[in-house]
């Protein structure tokens, strides 16, 4: 049995069954905030991995611990920041995906309702 769904793919499990509606205008809207707040996401990642290499705690013992446990909060220690921002990048890509149903989907099907129509010819 695979992982249970999260709430954003549930949401578009719903969107592509026709019980869940938002308008086209909206969820665009939408969308462009999730790539705008998506790049502020990155951005503070990079950052974090720049902390990863932390100097000037010296050379006793405990200034050597003190920067490798800090070193491991920014990346790749249990629950680091970067871990956390790809958390965050995840499900904003999640929620977009469910956005995205709402106007690129049904641009998709008013261009195929289109071309019917266009090929069918006047009545």
């Amino acid at each position: 049995m695979g992982e249970p769904m999260t709430h954003w793919q549930s949401l578009a499990v719903a969107a592509d069954e026709g019980q869940l509606y938002l308008d086209e205008v909206a969820a665009e809207a939408c969308s462009r905030a999730c790539d705008a707040y998506i790049d502020k996401l990155i951005a503070h990642q990079k950052t974090a991995k720049n902390l990863s290499n932390i100097v000037g705690w010296g050379e006793f013992k405990s200034g050597q611990e003190l920067r490798e446990f800090y070193s491991q909060k920014a990346v790749g220690g249990h629950g680091s920041m970067v871990d956390a921002l790809q958390s965050h990048i995840d499900t904003v890509m999640q929620m977009q995906a469910v956005f995205r149903k709402f106007f690129v989907d049904t641009t998709a099907t008013d261009d195929g309702n289109a071309a019917d129509l266009g090929s069918q010819g006047p009545r």
